[in-house]
């Protein structure tokens, strides 16, 4: 009992069983889609040949680690739902198919909207060399944030659709009540995020805010903290 209460504090999702057995194939190839992604976001520099490239190639740790997260996010929510629930069936095989196309479409746009960012602070500091050679003007970077905005919505939409579907076969799935509030809760911060996304990629597109609208994202937090008070969790009895 002590050994078995201690590796569920120490569990990834102590709260929530997680149903899901081996790791499937679906799994695997999302996995796959997933790292190539993230090989998209790295490797979309292009090979440095002298100490200056080299030294430029290496500063770029900056916008590619903060693509990285957003993609490693987006990622976790897909382990935690395939790890909490176990589903596989005709529906979720087809979201998660739409799902990994999404994932590839956001991978460029990503790593260009934040190396125009890391160009931008370059350029406040007097060199605007890296915006000129990409080409990227304040018009430009809000139509690459509405490609980024679209992409992102749908991805969590999709992620949405894909917690809602597992919620409905909460019977099945042998649901606690604690469980199926986290699920409600998740699926709510998931729309959030799609709200937050929307309204930035319309300012983006659409006003003179342009890139400078990828601040209106920061509405997720106060977002997700409502939905947390709206949507409270049932206490766990040991």
């Amino acid at each position: 009992m002590i050994r078995e209460t201690a590796m569920r504090e120490l569990d990834h999702d102590p709260r929530f069983e997680w149903r899901g057995g081996s790791v499937t194939r679906i799994e695997n190839l999302s996995d796959i889609v997933f790292a190539l992604a993230l090989g998209m976001i790295v490797s979309s520099a292009s090979r440095p040949e002298t100490f200056t490239q080299l030294t430029d190639h290496l500063f770029t740790i900056l916008p590619v680690g903060a693509a990285f997260v957003l993609l490693f996010m987006i990622w976790n929510h897909h382990y935690v739902f395939f790890r909490r629930y176990g589903v596989a069936d005709g529906k979720i095989i087809v979201l998660n198919c739409i799902l990994l196309l999404l994932v590839l479409f956001i991978a460029y746009p990503l790593r260009f909207i934040f190396d125009g960012l890391y160009g931008f602070v370059e350029g406040l500091m007097g060199d605007w060399s890296r915006l000129e050679a990409a080409g990227i003007t304040y018009s430009i970077a809000g139509t690459i944030m509405g490609y980024f905005a679209l992409g992102y919505g749908l991805i969590y939409l999709i992620i949405s659709q894909m917690y809602a579907h597992a919620l409905k076969k909460a019977d099945q799935l042998g649901l606690t009540p604690s469980e199926r509030a986290m699920t409600r809760q998740s699926i709510w911060v998931f729309r959030v995020q799609i709200i937050a996304v929307t309204i930035t990629g319309l300012c983006a597109t659409f006003t003179p805010m342009y890139a400078f609208s990828g601040w209106l994202m920061i509405l997720i937090w106060p977002g997700a903290l409502l939905v947390d008070r709206l949507v409270p969790i049932p206490e766990v009895e040991d």
